[in-house]
Formats: structure tokens, C-alpha cells, sequence
């Protein structure tokens, strides 16, 4: 069984491939592909945090729960850090599942600079 530190980390370095990921379809003009990156950059950041706390919630809306009430409500984690995660799960859904979603690379690029700075604070966190 792996260790949780070492869980934590492979979470990380995973949330940190997704963000170069991102970059090289932003590069590419492929935004919805780098929304959905970018969504798992800052889900798996959020996993890696829940992993201190001895918790791994099975679903996408479970992470989001228990990282809110853990780190936000806590004040832990700066509230605009919760949305972010909560944005980026929404647009996330949008690209993948909806077809006539369009994002321009603009908002992408927005959403990868927040997810960046999540990534971030979860990390100088653990």
C-alpha cells in the first residue's frame, strides 16, 4: 500500500503535469481540452489536501464538499481559492458535456492563472 505522504506528492506532481498539459493546448488553441486540464490540476491539488486530513472522497462533488469544509470554512485556504475550484469544476462540465460550449483562450488562460495560484497554495500548505 502506498504511503498517504507519498500519495500526496504523486497528487501533486499530477496536478502540476495537468497545468503544463494546459499550457500546450492553450498553445495549440485547443481550449476546451485545456479547461478539462486545468479542472484536474486544481482536483487533484484539492485531493492532496483532503489526503492531510485522512480523507478520500469518491466523487467530484465530494472533494469539493469536504476541501470547503476542511480548508475554506477554516479559513485555511482564502475563500477565492474555494470558488476557484468550484469555477473551474463548472466549466470543466461545460466542455466536456455540452456541446455548443465555446470557451475563447482568454478565459481559459484566466482559469489556468487561478488554478495555478490554487495549485500553489495547496502546496505551500503541505
Amino acid at each position: 500500500m502506498t504511503a498517504p505522504d507519498d500519495e500526496t506528492q504523486a497528487l501533486m506532481r499530477k496536478a502540476r503535469q495537468a497545468i503544463e498539459d494546459a499550457r500546450l493546448l492553450l498553445d495549440h488553441s485547443r481550449s476546451e481540452a485545456a479547461v478539462n486540464r486545468i479542472y484536474y490540476a486544481a482536483f487533484d491539488a484539492a485531493r492532496a489536501a483532503l489526503l492531510t486530513k485522512d480523507e478520500a472522497p469518491a466523487s467530484h462533488s465530494g472533494v469539493k464538499a469536504r476541501f470547503s469544509y476542511h480548508f475554506v470554512r477554516t479559513d485555511q485556504v482564502e475563500r477565492k481559492h474555494g470558488r476557484t475550484l468550484a469555477v473551474a469544476e463548472d466549466m470543466r462540465n461545460r466542455a466536456d458535456y455540452n456541446a455548443f460550449a465555446v470557451f475563447d483562450t482568454g478565459a481559459a488562460i484566466d482559469l489556468l492563472s487561478d488554478v495555478e495560484q490554487f495549485v500553489e497554495v495547496i502546496a505551500d500548505m503541505l
